[in-house]
Order: structure tokens, then sequence, then C-alpha cells
């Protein structure tokens, strides 16, 4: 249950980070912004605002999960790649002992501070600690996998249109290359290449023979 919820939550993490993208798109530009002068109303800002982000973590258990994630992590590179799978746990204690919660947590304050509000944090905090949002993080990675084979069950019926859209544009490129050969110079007939072409060196004359002695 643990790693399912870790890997749950690696998905979850990349979907708030994708939010984040969408949020960022209607801000206006870093330029454009004054920065405010530090003091003690800044300051106050910046621990509400981590403590916000603190509470969403802990809604999402991604203090306690985190070395489950980084098994998870692992798990996937030996699953894409299975000449691995002799190393997993020299990787695993590699990860596990720069990955820590401690090492992440700012990091991690600081990009979600930066990309939700502080009531975001805490509407986002309150959805994932109720039953709801426990349930979303549990079946995030199955819904997301099963969407995944729909659209490869979508797209496999026409695999050929594919084949042959590719084959085409592969003569196009090929065609393309050759063109831009012909056209370049040094190739045969093309300026200053080949017989023929403009430019070409002049053919050396034979050599004249000596004429005969005179007879004496």
């Amino acid at each position: 249950m643990r790693s399912r919820l870790a890997r749950v939550t690696m998905f979850s993490t990349a979907a708030l980070l994708t939010v984040s993208t969408a949020c960022q798109k209607d801000a206006a530009p870093a330029d454009s912004k004054v920065t405010p002068t530090a003091g003690p109303a800044t300051a106050a800002s910046s621990a509400a605002s981590a403590a916000a982000a603190m509470e969403l973590f802990k809604a999402m258990k991604l203090p306690t999960n985190i070395q489950d994630t980084a098994a998870a992590m692992i798990d996937s590179e030996v699953g894409r790649n299975p000449g691995l799978n002799p190393f997993r746990e020299t990787m695993l204690q590699w990860l596990r002992k720069y990955m820590t919660w401690d090492a992440m947590v700012p990091q991690l304050t600081k990009m979600y501070t930066e990309a939700f509000t502080d009531a975001e944090l805490k509407q986002m905090a309150t959805f994932y600690g109720s039953p709801a949002g426990q349930k979303s993080l549990e079946k995030w990675p199955e819904l997301m996998q099963r969407t995944a084979m729909i659209g490869a069950g979508l797209a496999q019926p026409h695999s050929d249109e594919l084949k042959a859209a590719m084959a085409a544009r592969s003569e196009e490129l090929k065609k393309e290359q050759e063109a831009a050969g012909a056209g370049s110079p040094g190739a045969p007939g093309g300026p200053g290449g080949g017989p023929g072409g403009p430019g070409a060196p002049a053919k050396p004359r034979a050599a004249k023979p000596n004429p005969a002695p005179p007879k004496p």
C-alpha cells in the first residue's frame, strides 16, 4: 500500500507541476514585478506560505513516503532497463542517501509557494486530506495506466497508416537531401563541380610531338 501510494505521490506531484505551469502562463512577466522590501510583513508572509505548503505536503503524505518514492523511481528505471536489476540495491542506497526529506523540503516549499497562493495551498490540502482526496491519490496511477491503454487501443488499428506516413516522409527527406547535395559546390554537375558544370576546370591540352630532325 505504501509503495503504491508513493508512486501515486510522484504522479500527483507531476500533475501539480503541470498545473503550476498553467498558472504561470497568466502571470505577469517577472521583470514587471516590483520586489517588495524585506521586512517583518514579508517575513510573516513567507512563514505563512511555508506553513501552508507543509500542510499540503502532510495531506499528500510526502514526508513519510519519500523513501518509498525513491524505491518507486528506481523500480521504474529498472523496469525500462532490466539490465540494471543487479544494481537495484546499490542505486537505491545511493538515492536514499541524498534524496531525503530534509534535503528536499526547502526546494519543494519554494516551488509550491511560488506556484500557488496560500489560499490555493490550503484548498488542496483540504482536498487531499479528505477521503476523496486520499482515494484520488491511490487511484491516480491506475487511472493513468488505463488512460494510456485506452489511447493505445484507439491508435493501434491505424498503425499501418502511421507506418505509411512515416515511409512517405522518409522519402521526402531523402529527396530533399539529394537535391541539396546536387546543388552544393563540388557536387557533380554543380557550381565548380564535375564535367560540364560551370566553373569546371579546363581540360589539359595534349602535348604536341617534337618536329622530326632535318635529313642530312
